[in-house]
């Protein structure tokens, strides 16, 4: 928990609840953190969650007048008054804000923007005018990363709970599960969870982290739609996004799944397959695992209004009881395709053969632990 900015260390899920709670108190929040770690990300979840609109502004390409606003030149009066800017709308009266605004990149604004944002987070208004607002979020680097990060007036840093986001591995996992990330990246990293967040002092251009891993998911689901499925080309789509180390030891294991796959579709369809997986590595093994899991998933999601969906789980469970395969592998698989939410979303607890497996797997790992 000690670090040089003397802030409280959270993770994803901890930063979500915190993020509501402010918001729903009407408090500021700033959230510090590597580049990629989720910052933004969970910031819009939690505005959203807590049903306000989302106002996204970058405050590394905002100046002053951004902020205050111009002189209204056809003023007649003694007095100027101050047009706003369109994305600070103001507050009609009578009405309750509806909006949360999340200023990104705090750490990189330019310091003659710090009296109005001050005024902002301080009042929710704008040269006195009363703005939509209901709370601010604001997001930024941390100093060591070398993103140009600019030091942070402690009027405006006063003004709002601060804290540092950490990345939890298992916590993403479960995100990614959520989000349709692909289950092959979401089983690499299972057996790679040092190479799910690159280190902070990381130099290079390109480094492993929950932002990069989500974009290189996006892009292999494209490739496959696209039919881009050659590995020296998906090796350097991956690479571009999560660096050269990552991407050559994601292409170790993309080249097994490549190999496994015509099986794999016998197996899940027919429940038959003519090879040895009982010959397979260790590694090989549990890529087939994953990626006959990851299968068998899509396959229930494209008949999952079919009777003949649960064919296609029993298939499987009747491989994993008749190779024996070792309870880890299973877990990994599983857990990579199969949430819970997934599981009672489309009733697959109404399959009696993977209702007993899961449950007996289950039982497995809370005896062991």
């Amino acid at each position: 928990m000690n670090n040089a900015l003397n802030l409280p260390e959270i993770d994803q899920e901890e930063a979500l609840n915190l993020c509501k709670f402010f918001i729903r108190a009407g408090q500021n929040t700033f959230l510090f953190g590597r580049k990629g770690v989720g910052k933004s990300q969970i910031s819009i979840q939690a505005i959203q969650q807590c049903q306000y609109k989302v106002n996204y502004i970058n405050l590394s390409v905002v100046e002053r007048n951004d902020l205050c606003g111009l002189p209204n030149v056809y003023d007649t009066g003694d007095v100027v008054s101050y047009k706003s800017p369109a994305f600070l709308p103001k507050l009609i009266a009578g009405n309750k804000p509806d909006t949360v605004i999340l200023f990104d990149e705090v750490d990189k604004c330019p310091p003659e923007i710090t009296a109005p944002l001050l005024e902002i987070l301080q009042f929710n208004s704008i040269n006195g005018n009363k703005l939509n607002v209901a709370a601010c979020l604001l997001t930024g680097n941390l100093p060591e990363e070398r993103t140009y990060s600019n030091l942070i007036s402690s009027a405006l840093l006063d003004r709002g709970s601060k804290y540092i986001l950490s990345f939890n591995f298992d916590k993403w996992l479960e995100w990614g599960k959520i989000n349709n990330i692909h289950d092959l990246i979401l089983g690499f990293l299972r057996s790679h969870p040092d190479l799910a967040c690159g280190k902070i002092e990381d130099s290079c251009y390109a480094s492993p982290s929950p932002r990069s891993w989500t974009l290189a998911s996006d892009a292999l689901i494209r490739a496959k739609e696209m039919k881009v499925m050659g590995i020296e080309t998906i090796t350097h789509i991956i690479s571009g996004f999560v660096g050269l180390e990552a991407g050559i030891k994601f292409k170790v294991w993309y080249q097994y799944y490549r190999k496994f796959e015509p099986f794999i579709h016998s197996l899940i369809e027919t429940g038959t397959t003519n090879f040895d997986f009982a010959e397979l590595t260790p590694t090989e093994k549990l890529v087939f695992v994953i990626a006959a899991c990851y299968h068998t998933k899509l396959k229930l999601s494209e008949e999952i209004k079919s009777k003949k969906k649960f064919v296609y789980l029993e298939n499987l469970c009747k491989f994993l009881q008749n190779y024996k395969v070792d309870n880890e592998v299973q877990v990994m698989g599983f857990f990579n395709a199969f949430s819970f939410e997934y599981i009672t979303k489309n009733k697959l607890y109404e399959c009696k053969l993977f209702f007993e497996h899961f449950n007996k797997l289950n039982e497995g790992i809370s005896i062991k632990k």
